[in-house]
């Protein structure tokens, strides 16, 4: 086979390594040995340097590792498993787990220094040996430690290195706002210039006083002057011998002058610093997508880049490229400069004809425009992102999408037939700025779409209360609420609670209830209803008590009524004295809910005597219990009114952990007079956690027919980790022992190679089912069955104000799902 676009072809025994590695699902390993520099795709190369003999050392961020090219062009790892995390302290640097470096320095012994970024740390690997140790920070954010050994200081987001001409390290402590200093004969950190303030101040008085923002960019003269890309202030500072912090370059963000003093000029976001043995100051001027120059005399040029954001212009002049967010500018060993295009994913180098070339990267690669689509206004918890890469061939690899306006990594998506999309169900409500990246691939330039706005709008939720109905006089209850609309992601990120201007007097009606919703999901929803709670007319409860049941004709009887509530508050309004069907009297209750008067007018006979409450706004009507009075006859009372529970259907049922079941009740009235008040309803002895319910939920007064009640009881679901035991993954291992020993005598080392390969994948695999895994699933298997006694009560008032109680019970049996 051929060579196809420059790009070495791979042996046999290598390509079958590459697709075992994929079918694994291990992250991309390392570039080979002996790869050429412009043929190996780079992740967002940031912080170079160059050794004196001519050995480039790069920081590929996006990868985690450390990367080095030699003189002629072949690129290597040198530190980082490409795995991001942080492990490999005083083991070889190769091995050593790094998380998104961003700073690279050498000292005179070309020991390498590297600013661990996200591991908030400074470490070091020794030329000699290839050995990695941290020299500063613990691996946890923070600021502490000034005065004492590096090694125990807290760091922040370190970025920018540089050493001075006696050793001493200082480092940006970007997310600190601080620059620092390592002394060498010590080990002591301090820092040298601001105050952790994030801001601007302190030029023309000492460094230590001064706030910056988000340095990134440091360099020191051979006289000791430190020059600081203060990134967000959009500025570069200098900090003389005696301490003292002044701007040399730069104001507001922007692009402007060129070709004059470099105080007076406009930079944006500045990172990487470097300087040349004359003095002559290299920016790279980030968010201008250039490189400048402040030459020794003061004056600011643009050496690279003509300020469009693309990849353009290989092997033509330098300042008619395109660069993409260049993040370090640097000396090459033999004096030219050289550029990290950290978006365009490449180093570049400036020749002594001013031109510019790929020197690290894929070299010449198919363009392509990358666009971002989605509707302007979505609800929350719903759509969409679709990116786009219009090329004239497939391109592989990942799209990211970022939002702008927070600023975060929204996520990343593989291309599929040139577009990728994003689920949005997770964003929240708002505007959001989102645009898309495409790194690139061995044949494709990377690519980033314009910004589009994405308005979120709150999910609508419905709330179903309970209860949403009480009696006037009741207190307000705990309201609860049933939410149709939850998103299942935020279950357990949502709370709402109602608040009412009712009370327990409050007279009835329907009285709009406001939720108020809180927890991290509060800001993604609103009610689509309102909801309300209404106060109906409570109860009543009337009794009729005579002087005598047997009285002579003509002779006087005297009627005493009361009218009770049965929660709070007095009923007012009238009653209507009835004799059977015939009405005597109407007359006013007073404001104790009494009323007395008395009759001589009853003809002989038997009279059967009842009291009406006709009600108010506030208070239901009810009917006393009939009185038999006897005039010349024998009168005497009536039996009274009762009620009796008793379970019928199926009283034992069986079900399992997480069901339900039903039982069925019952409730008959008895007596000779129908009950006024209500028969409420409680269930007690179901299981822990269980819930229970009533349908209807109480029976109303009057009741004088049988009434059939369902109770549902809901179990929860037992719960008892489980987890994956890994023993015969030990002893399929131990069983691959010998076969392994067969193949590492074999001669022919491809098919060695080839044997060890297929080997491995049983291996890796079963080493993916081990015990380190928690599925998250759940088992009940070691819950037994429980049987519960579960009784029903039924409460009600009789008319003399006595409590009426009767109760049923029925058999739950709950047993493990497995």
């Amino acid at each position: 086979m051929g060579k196809q676009s420059g790009i070495k072809p791979y042996h046999p025994s290598r390509v079958l390594a590459i697709a075992l590695l994929l079918l694994i699902a291990l992250l991309p390993i390392p570039a080979p040995s002996q790869s050429s520099a412009t043929t190996i795709p780079l992740i967002l190369p940031t912080a170079i340097v160059f050794d004196p003999q001519g050995n480039l050392y790069l920081a590929e961020t996006a990868s985690h590792v450390i990367r080095k090219v030699d003189p002629n062009g072949i690129i290597t790892t040198i530190a980082g498993t490409g795995t991001q995390g942080f492990s490999g302290d005083n083991g070889q640097a190769t091995a050593a787990q790094l998380d998104s470096p961003q700073g690279l320095a050498l000292d005179a012994a070309n020991n390498i220094y590297i600013a661990d970024t996200h591991n908030d740390c400074i470490r070091k690997i020794t030329a000699a040996t290839g050995i990695i140790t941290t020299i500063a920070g613990t691996s946890t954010p923070g600021f502490s430690g000034d005065a004492g050994p590096a090694t125990a200081a807290h760091l922040n987001l370190p970025t920018a290195l540089a050493f001075d001409t006696t050793g001493n390290l200082y480092f940006a402590d970007t997310q600190n706002h601080r620059i620092r200093k390592i002394t060498a004969t010590s080990g002591i950190i301090t820092t040298i210039a601001g105050t952790g303030t994030q801001g601007f101040s302190g030029d023309n008085g000492p460094a230590i006083a001064a706030t910056i923002d988000s340095p990134t960019g440091l360099a020191v003269d051979v006289t000791g002057n430190i020059y600081i890309a203060d990134t967000h202030n959009h500025r570069i500072r200098r900090i003389d011998t005696t301490g003292t912090i002044t701007t040399i370059a730069g104001s507001t963000s922007g692009f402007s002058g060129d070709n004059a003093p470099a105080s007076a000029a406009s930079l944006a976001l500045p990172h990487g610093l470097t300087l040349d043995a004359t003095g002559n100051i290299y920016i790279a001027d980030t968010a201008n997508h250039r490189i400048r120059r402040i030459d020794t005399t003061g004056t600011i040029t643009t050496i690279a880049g003509e300020g469009t954001q693309i990849f353009a212009g290989d092997n033509g002049p330098a300042v008619n490229a395109s660069l993409d967010s260049p993040r370090t500018a640097t000396l090459t060993s033999t004096g030219l400069i050289a550029l990290a295009d950290t978006a365009n994913q490449r180093i570049r180098q400036i020749s002594t004809d001013k031109t510019i070339h790929t020197i690290a990267g894929l070299g010449v690669t198919i363009p392509g425009a990358l666009t971002l689509t989605a509707p302007a206004v979505i609800s929350y918890g719903t759509g969409y992102l679709t990116a786009t890469l219009a090329t004239s061939t497939p391109a592989t690899g990942s799209i990211t999408f970022l939002d702008t306006s927070t600023p975060s990594t929204l996520g990343t998506t593989p291309i599929t037939s040139n577009s990728a999309t994003l689920d949005t169900s997770t964003l929240s409500t708002g505007v959001h700025t989102i645009i898309a990246t495409y790194a690139g691939d061995q044949t494709h330039a990377s690519a980033q779409s314009t910004a589009i706005s994405l308005t979120i709008k709150p999910q609508q939720l419905t709330a179903s209360i309970s209860p949403s109905t009480i009696f006037y006089g009741q207190p307000i209850p705990s309201l609860t609420a049933t939410l149709t609309g939850l998103l299942p992601q935020d279950t357990g990120n949502l709370t709402v609670t109602f608040n009412t201007t009712a009370t327990n007097l409050s007279p009835t009606g329907t009285y709009p209830l406001t939720p108020t919703l809180t927890g991290r999901a509060a800001g993604n929803y609103i009610f689509s209803n309102n909801p309300t709670l209404t106060i109906a007319p409570t109860p009543t409860l009337i009794t009729l008590t005579a002087s005598s049941a047997t009285v002579s004709p003509g002779s006087p009887l005297t009627l005493t009524t009361h009218v009770a509530s049965t929660t709070s508050g007095s009923p007012t309004g009238s009653i209507v004295l009835m004799d059977g069907t015939t009405t005597i009297l109407t007359t006013t209750i007073s404001t104790t809910g009494d009323a007395t008067f008395t009759t001589s007018a009853l003809s002989t006979g038997s009279h059967t005597l009842t009291i009406f409450y006709k009600g108010d706004g506030n208070f239901a009507s009810s009917t006393s219990t009939p009185t038999i009075i006897g005039v010349g006859v024998a009168g005497g009372p009536t039996s009274s009114a009762d009620f009796t529970v008793a379970a019928t259907g199926n009283t034992t049922q069986t079900i399992l952990y997480g069901a339900s079941a039903t039982f069925t009740f019952a409730i008959q009235p008895t007596g000779s007079t129908t009950l006024s008040s209500p028969i409420t309803l409680a269930a007690t002895g179901f299981p822990n956690l269980a819930t229970a319910s009533f349908n209807p939920t109480y029976l109303l007064p009057g009741l004088s027919t049988p009434n059939t009640v369902i109770l549902t009881i809901t179990t929860p679901k037992a719960t008892t980790l489980n987890h994956t035991s890994a023993p015969q993954t030990t002893a399929f291992a131990l069983l691959l022992l010998p076969v392994a020993a067969i193949t590492l005598r074999l001669r022919n080392r491809h098919i060695k190679f080839l044997t060890i390969c297929l080997l491995s994948l049983p291996l890796v695999l079963c080493l993916g089912c081990g015990a380190r895994i928690n599925t998250g699933v759940q088992s009940e298997s070691a819950t037994p069955s429980q049987t519960y006694t579960i009784t029903v009560t039924g409460t009600a008032t009789s008319s003399t104000g006595t409590i009426l109680q009767h109760a049923a019970t029925v058999t739950l049996v709950v047993q493990p799902s497995n």
